[in-house]
């Protein structure tokens, strides 16, 4: 068994504006979902997220520089499942960042304000990706985890209520 530990942060950067766009639109404490987990490799942990125009992986002390962590949730998954994920992580790292995609979000955002349901005009998550549609696809990797939305149409809160009923051993 292996360890995977989704997580909830926000920017702590100088002026982090998208980042506090983000928690107004979504009223949450965080911004921002991302992936850590033990490289046994490299003997140190790592982050994997979409962040900075790329999905990208980084060192604790790189990522920790960047950002507040809000809350952590850690599951165990078996040898297949931490397998699959990390092939996951590879096979995307270097997509750019889904900016269409969070447009498209802020879009459906401003229709619910009209009483107006819509689901995300411009739905490009696998050629694209933002964090926490990131993040849900790399979950679904491991048995058992069925997301309860589209994937195109999932927002950070999506996936904290998604994390935050799981079960601790995923496999």
């Amino acid at each position: 068994m292996k360890q995977i530990t989704i997580g909830f942060s926000k920017a702590c950067t100088t002026f982090p504006i998208f980042s506090w766009l983000i928690m107004l639109v979504q009223k949450t404490p965080y911004s921002h979902v991302y992936l850590k987990y033990q490289d046994e490799f490299l003997g140190q942990t790592m982050y994997f997220q979409a962040s900075h125009s790329l999905v990208n992986s980084m060192s604790a002390p790189v990522f920790l520089a960047q950002e507040t962590v809000y809350k952590e949730f850690t599951f165990n998954v078996s040898d297949a499942s931490f397998l699959a994920a990390l092939q996951f992580a590879a096979n995307q790292a270097g997509k750019p960042y889904g900016v269409l995609e969070i447009c498209g979000l802020a879009i459906a955002d401003f229709a619910l304000l009209f009483g107006i349901k819509i689901q995300n005009p411009f739905k490009d998550a696998g050629q694209t990706w933002i964090c926490d549609q990131l993040q849900a696809a790399l979950l679904s990797t491991c048995e058992n985890v069925q997301l309860p939305m589209p994937l195109n149409d999932m927002m950070p809160k999506d996936v904290y209520n998604l994390v935050s009923t799981l079960p601790q051993n995923l496999s």
